[in-house]
């Protein structure tokens, strides 16, 4: 299921790369490109590269590529349909029906469905809230205090008894595989129709557009468990998605506060902090981490103080360092959560706790210092040593030497003794990776990097001639196809690509770059290193001219060997002669060649 190639080069061309990654990835201009650290891999010196010329990104590092619509792909875990949407929406570009196979155009439908029932039983349980029947459920808004704006901002709802739902949807014409997709109902063995949701208080769940994608409902009485929410399905994963992100941007996001809870989101929101999303899991994952990278420069993390909340915050705070997110840690006193603490001291003081939250090292030191007795000589001693391992991870000098000195003078240590356990541990480490270097034994390693020599002098040359076909000059093409034909590249990744390549002049594609989005993930990776490496060619007719010697050179040799091979063989005289006069022939061409 796919755009036809015109609506994809159309979108192509209204989107800049260097802008989309961008809103991901902190880039910075050197010579023609822009470099940045990897989205997909953990690295502490920029290699991943974008080139505006060639609209391609790619990271030397772990070799990851493609285009604008591979970039979107890989970084919001979405399908190339949905990139290219997300990319037409940017540009202002009106999307033509869609072209595809039967089964894809169902999955398409369903998923409208779905998303068509959402909307529908979100207003549904949002006015069953204010009937009579909802009593249970308006005493609980009460309580919580929330105003009528507030439930109205979010779609507060309540859910009714065994299977009003199911049947109201049945009544507005909805399909039972539709409505089965949803999650909102459930089938028993029997046969039997039962809503998910009974007697509870109803948050939809809805995307940054505000597509309602899922639900959450919370009991009103001590029963268990106290929250159910949606399972997956073709519209919801929860792990690409962040609540009440949709009413937040509404505002200012330029720093977003992360919560655990609905209620903590509502709560914040309707007392004035409106800048307020909750994770949907225990812990960020790392597509809600570029969700939040994109849409705001500074995350503050909230979440419980017990053992999970705890864990949760080291495991996001990993995620969100590994993308380049300005992180802090929220520090609550007096209170279990947001929610009870803004109530209880206000929306001013909760602002001011915003404006002091820990930096990542600052909670970390805090977490360390919570756990030791610096009284205690050996502990001391401890914090000393995990404190240093802390600083020698950050890179830049500057922010080092100010934690070395906010460090000493808040926790008395000397700044020479911390210094030292630094350059000890830097020290350490650089040393142990000489060491691992001398373990190697030598005589394997010179012959393992003459056999590489000799497959990269092959790789090379063939990674030349495409990068010299990616040109896009058919008569450069049919110059090199007269010579080279694909099944002659020795490489198999080569090769295939080759083919494509070949393939595409032969149809009398000129836009040759556009092969990216039909080809292999590990083919993409390929292609696009070949096209941010610079091979150094000043004259293009002078490389492919050399190019060809050596694959001449490389064919007369390999006849001369068969030759030599049969000349040994049991063979007539006649033979014989044509051989040898073969031979000949070859002796005299590589002779010219060299």
């Amino acid at each position: 299921m796919r755009y036809s190639e015109e609506t994809i080069e159309e979108v192509r061309q209204a989107n800049d790369i260097v802008d989309v990654i961008s809103q991901y990835v902190h880039l910075k201009r050197s010579g023609r490109n822009f470099f940045g650290l990897c989205p997909f891999h953990n690295e502490k010196s920029p290699s991943f590269s974008v080139s505006p010329d060639k609209q391609i990104f790619h990271c030397f590092g772990c070799g990851v590529g493609g285009n604008i619509f591979t970039f979107l792909t890989k970084i919001e875990g979405i399908t190339f349909i949905e990139a290219v949407q997300n990319l037409a929406k940017r540009a202002n570009i009106q999307l033509p029906t869609i072209e595809g196979n039967l089964q894809d155009l169902e999955r398409e439908k369903l998923k409208q469905k779905v998303y068509k029932i959402n909307e529908f039983v979100a207003k549904y349980y949002h006015e069953n809230l204010y009937k009579n029947t909802s009593k249970i459920a308006q005493e609980y808004v009460k309580k919580r205090k929330l105003n009528n704006e507030t439930l109205q901002s979010y779609q507060i709802g309540f859910s009714g008894t065994f299977n009003e739902l199911y049947k109201e949807l049945i009544k507005q014409g909805f399909e039972e595989k539709e409505i089965l997709e949803t999650g909102l109902v459930n089938k028993n063995d029997n046969g039997t129709f039962i809503d998910r949701y009974r007697n509870r208080l109803m948050f939809p769940i809805c995307d940054i557009r505000g597509k309602v994608i899922a639900f959450g409902g919370r009991v009103l009485d001590d029963s268990k468990p106290k929250y159910i929410n949606s399972p997956e399905n073709v519209v919801y994963s929860k792990g690409k998605h962040l609540y009440g992100l949709n009413v937040a941007k509404k505002g200012d996001i330029s720093r977003l506060l992360i919560v655990e809870g609905y209620m903590d989101v509502i709560s914040l929101h309707q007392r004035g902090i409106t800048n307020v999303v909750a994770a949907l899991g225990t812990a960020l994952t790392q597509s809600q981490g570029w969700l939040l990278r994109k849409n705001s420069q500074q995350v503050i993390l909230s979440f419980d103080s017990d053992g999970a909340g705890q864990t949760a915050i080291v495991r996001s705070l990993e995620i969100l360092q590994n993308m380049g997110c300005d992180m802090r840690v929220l520090q609550m006193d007096g209170a279990k959560d947001p929610d009870e603490y803004i109530i209880k001291y206000g929306s001013a003081r909760f602002q001011n706790i915003m404006d002091k939250a820990l930096s990542l090292v600052e909670y970390k030191v805090k977490l360390l210092r919570n756990n030791l007795n610096l009284e205690n000589i050996n502990d001391k001693i401890k914090f000393l040593n995990e404190i240093a391992k802390i600083i020698a991870k950050i890179d830049n000098t500057m922010e080092k030497e100010l934690y070395i000195e906010k460090i000493a003078n808040t926790y008395n240590i000397s700044k020479d003794a911390i210094y030292a356990e630094v350059n000890k541990i830097t020290y350490s480490n650089t040393s142990g990776i000489k060491i691992l270097e001398k373990a190697k034994p030598v005589q394997k390693r010179e012959n393992l990097e003459q056999k590489e020599k000799v497959s990269e002098e092959i790789k090379k040359r063939e990674d030349t001639i495409l990068s010299i076909l990616l040109i896009g000059d058919i008569n450069l093409y049919q110059i090199i196809k007269q010579n080279i034909k694909p099944e002659e590249f020795q490489s198999e990744i080569d090769k295939e690509i080759a083919k494509k390549l070949y393939e595409e002049y032969e149809k009398g594609n000129s836009n040759i770059i556009s092969i990216i989005d039909q080809l292999e993930e590990k083919e993409q990776n390929h292609i696009t290193k070949i096209m941010a490496e610079d091979y150094g060619i000043e004259d293009i007719e002078k490389a492919i001219d050399d190019i060809f010697q050596n694959y001449e050179k490389e064919k007369c040799k390999i006849r001369r060997v068969e030759i030599l091979k049969e000349l040994k063989s049991d063979i007539d005289e006649t033979k014989k002669i044509e051989l040898e006069n073969e031979l000949n022939y070859i002796v005299l061409k590589l002779a010219k060649i060299k």
